[in-house]
């Protein structure tokens, strides 16, 4: 933080006597002299050939504050009457108005969970529409019990039962905000899901996001702006102040620099931003997302749509900061023979499964590419060592893994970013769907995944390295914890655990993991004749405390 220094004529509003600047002039020839004396003593006694001094950047302990996740609302296609921020007056360019901004059967849901404390009882909560509407709270009893829960205990230190408060599908057609108060104590064990699906529109498809924890810096990999691609990116500020957002554009061909401008999102307010107008005619686009005051989220809406089929819809929530190792768990690949029948449909080349690398900085990267399945590791073509070029998007095609659940590890020369692209389909001729899996962090104690609302879901993780033992404890939708249940995941596979596993009425689990590092995804698909797929990452943990630097400069 700076902080201004007071004029020396003017501080005070009157000039200074004589007395008072000599007496000034003494004390900062007093200070200068002493600092040259430090400054050569400490010279002295590092010499020329000592190991440089090093000043270690002074870090504040901040306690734990409200547990805020941003749900992104209904996904809509461009259209005169929804806001847009690249257009003077807030309209979409190009809009049809004979076009429904959500087709006829869409519906967008948002679940919520939070766990009680060690004592039982639950941290204030609610679900928020943003902007204004009435906060729908999180049911903090048992239907006729009149308390919580106090089936399994679960990290309580000391043996105190504890259960959940539990929200299921609760409908939303803007975006909202689902905050959770520790309290003064730790932060609270809580996650929120949005899940969209639509049976018929442009719109068709499954679509499930993780609702997400506002940031200053976001990472999004998996757009296109091609023919039929329709790539939104939904800003959203749940603070009380004022957001400035900037935008990296990134290509296959290299950095995307015209029109990306700045974007101001006001409080409370949300802001999209029609990708395809700032950086048109792109097979893949990544986006990084800076904000400078309040923090946002940060959510592509990408949907295709081959002439009058749809082609899918999801919800590309942020991979992964940059770094020189990325893991992504859940890369899903369907049966090899309808994939192939799928994909070799004219104008369906998209539709096959693909992993996207990011190379932010200006140096190419060597990447080395690791594939982990249920039987141990995959064999790539080439070996898997491939070089992607500097501020570029590349691609590695997946389309020779059968079918099965993989993780899939990159590690660089250079920090990058990755995500994977998945494909569902159920014949020929008929609309199918895409999922993206982002890199995620790896998995320590109580992270929250609620499971996606009128879909089949199961986990996948994998554990490049060594073994892991992943701990599962089962949320039912009446809050009750239910057993625990112990997952090994041997070095170098991958397992999968479908949500059935867990009981008739799971609506949450609380994963905890140890051992060497282990990596998780959650996986969904619709059941019957509809080509739906969507993959999230499991959300980071809840911290007590968190360290910040702290800056001093004038």
């Amino acid at each position: 933080m700076s902080v201004p220094m007071p004029h020396p004529s003017t501080d005070t509003g009157r000039p200074r006597s004589r007395r008072a600047r000599r007496s000034a002039g003494a004390l900062a020839g007093a200070l200068l002299l002493g600092a040259t004396a430090a400054l050569v003593a400490l010279d002295a006694a590092g010499g020329s050939g000592a190991e440089p001094l090093e000043f270690p950047t002074p870090v504040a302990e901040v306690p734990a504050g409200n547990h805020t996740v941003v749900c992104t609302g209904p996904l809509r296609l461009p259209d005169s009457t929804v806001p847009d921020s690249t257009v003077p007056g807030g309209a979409f360019p190009g809009g049809d108005p004979a076009f429904s901004p959500v087709s006829s059967t869409a519906r967008t849901l948002v679940s919520a969970m939070v766990l009680s404390d060690p004592g039982g009882s639950l941290p204030a909560n609610a679900l928020v529409p943003l902007g204004s509407g009435a906060p729908v709270p999180v049911p903090g009893e048992v239907p006729g019990t009149g308390s919580a829960s106090a089936a399994a205990p679960v990290g309580s230190g000391n043996g105190a039962p504890r259960a959940a408060g539990v929200l299921r599908g609760s409908a939303v057609d803007a975006p909202a905000v689902f905050r959770a108060d520790p309290g003064g104590a730790p932060a609270p064990v809580a996650g929120a899901m949005l899940t969209y699906t639509a049976g018929d529109g442009d719109l068709r498809g499954l679509a499930t996001s993780t609702c997400q924890q506002p940031s200053n810096d976001v990472l999004l990999l998996g757009g296109a702006t091609g023919v039929g691609d329709s790539s939104i990116l939904v800003l959203t500020n749940p603070t009380e102040t004022p957001a400035a957002v900037d935008l990296e554009l990134f290509g296959a061909a290299g950095p995307v620099t015209a029109g990306t401008g700045s974007h101001l999102v006001p409080p409370g307010e949300s802001r999209r931003v029609v990708l395809g107008g700032v950086a048109g005619s792109q097979e893949q686009l990544a986006v990084r997302v800076h904000s400078d005051g309040g923090r946002i989220s940060a959510v592509v809406q990408q949907s295709v749509l081959r002439g009058l089929t749809p082609g899918g819809v999801e919800l590309l929530a942020p991979s992964a900061p940059a770094a020189a190792a990325q893991v992504i768990p859940g890369v899903v690949i369907q049966a090899m023979d309808t994939a192939a029948a799928i994909r070799g449909q004219e104008g369906y080349a998209a539709a096959s499964p693909a992993l996207q690398v990011l190379v932010p900085g200006g140096s190419d990267a060597v990447l080395d590419v690791r594939i982990f399945g249920a039987g141990g590791e995959a064999p790539l073509p080439g070996g898997g060592v491939v070089t992607a070029a500097a501020g570029s998007v590349s691609t590695i095609p997946l389309d020779h893994l059968a079918e099965g659940s993989y993780t899939v590890s990159v590690t660089s020369d250079v920090p990058v970013a990755a995500s994977a692209r998945v494909s569902r389909g159920i014949t020929a001729g008929a609309p199918v769907d895409f999922g993206n899996a982002p890199a995620s962090e790896r998995l320590g104690s109580g992270h929250a995944a609620v499971l996606a609302d009128g879909t089949d879901v199961h986990f996948v993780f994998g554990a490049p390295e060594g073994g892991a033992e992943v701990t599962i404890t089962p949320v039912g939708a009446d809050g009750a914890l239910r057993d625990p249940q112990l997952v090994d995941v041997a070095g170098g596979t991958s397992v999968t655990i479908p949500a059935s596993s867990f009981g008739p009425d799971a609506a949450a689990v609380i994963v905890s993991a140890a051992g060497d590092p282990v990596f998780g995804a959650q996986v969904a698909t619709l059941g019957g004749d509809t080509a739906g797929v969507s993959v999230t990452a499991i959300p980071d943990a809840a911290v007590s405390t968190r360290t910040i630097p702290v800056e001093l400069r004038y």
